[in-house]
C-alpha cells in the first residue's frame, strides 16, 4: 500500500511540474517583445598555420525577446563568431549572419551592423631574430661604452610572416648606464616590435657592457667585475 502511495506522489509531483512549467512557458508567451542593441565581441576561429593580422574587435548586435529576458540579459552572453571553410593567406570580407551570433535561448537576432567585416590573414612564420641593446644614461667619471653585447644574439620569434620580413632586429628593455665607469652585466627584456610578434625564447637575455675611460686602458677586458 505504501509502495503505491509513493508511485501515485511520484506522478502527481511530475504534473504539478509539467502544470508550472506551461504555466511559466504560457506566460512568458503572452509578454510583449522588447528590441536591445548590444556590444558584441567578434571571437575568431583557430586558423591553423595563420594568424589574425588585422580583425574587427565588436559589431552591433539588434536582439529581440520578451521584456523579461531582454531586462535581464547579459550583454557579455552575445559573441559573434567568425570562421572560414577554407582559410588561405589575404584579405578577405566575411558576411555576418543570425547563425554567425551566439546568445541566450528564446532571443532572436534581429539586425548587426556592420553586417560584413574586413579579415586580413597572414602565414605564421618563426624566426631568429638578432637582439640590440637599448643603453641610457651617463657613465660615471666621464667613461664611455666600449662595447655592448648581448647573449644570445639572436632570439626566435613567431609572427605574421610579411611582418617579421621587414623586422631587421629587435631592442631589449633600458639598461641604465647611470653611475657605472667599470664592466657589468645585467638581464633585459626583449621587447616585441609589434602585439602580433611572440619573443618564443629567449625573452630574457644578458647585456654585457666594457666600459673605458678616456686615457686609460679598459679596467676589465673580461667584463666579470661589477662596479
Amino acid at each position: 500500500m505504501s509502495e503505491a502511495k509513493s508511485i501515485w506522489g511520484l506522478r502527481l509531483l511530475a504534473l504539478a511540474l509539467a502544470v508550472t512549467a506551461w504555466f511559466v512557458l504560457s506566460v512568458e508567451k503572452r509578454e510583449p517583445l522588447s528590441e536591445k542593441v548590444v556590444e558584441a565581441t567578434v571571437r575568431y576561429d583557430n586558423f591553423p598555420g595563420l594568424i589574425v593580422v588585422q580583425r574587427v574587435e565588436t559589431v552591433r548586435v539588434g536582439v529581440r525577446g520578451t521584456v523579461s529576458r531582454m531586462r535581464t540579459l547579459n550583454p557579455y552572453l552575445v559573441d559573434v563568431f567568425v570562421e572560414l571553410p577554407n582559410p588561405t593567406s589575404g584579405a578577405f570580407d566575411v558576411p555576418l549572419t543570425a547563425e554567425s551570433v551566439i546568445l541566450p535561448e528564446a532571443l532572436e537576432v534581429v539586425s548587426i551592423e556592420p553586417n560584413i567585416i574586413y579579415l586580413e590573414l597572414d602565414v605564421e612564420k618563426t624566426d631568429l631574430l638578432p637582439v640590440e641593446p637599448r643603453l641610457e644614461g651617463e657613465p660615471a667619471a666621464g667613461a664611455k661604452v666600449r662595447m655592448a653585447e648581448v647573449i644570445p644574439p639572436r632570439v626566435l620569434v613567431r609572427g605574421p610572416e610579411t611582418m617579421l620580413d621587414t623586422i631587421g632586429s629587435l631592442v631589449t628593455t633600458p639598461v641604465d648606464l647611470t653611475g657605472h665607469a667599470l664592466d657589468f652585466q645585467e638581464q633585459a627584456a626583449v621587447l616585441p616590435p609589434d602585439p602580433l610578434v611572440n619573443v618564443v625564447q629567449p625573452a630574457v637575455v644578458t647585456v654585457r657592457i666594457l666600459m673605458e675611460i678616456p686615457g686609460t686602458e679598459s679596467l676589465n677586458d673580461s667584463g666579470d667585475s661589477t662596479e
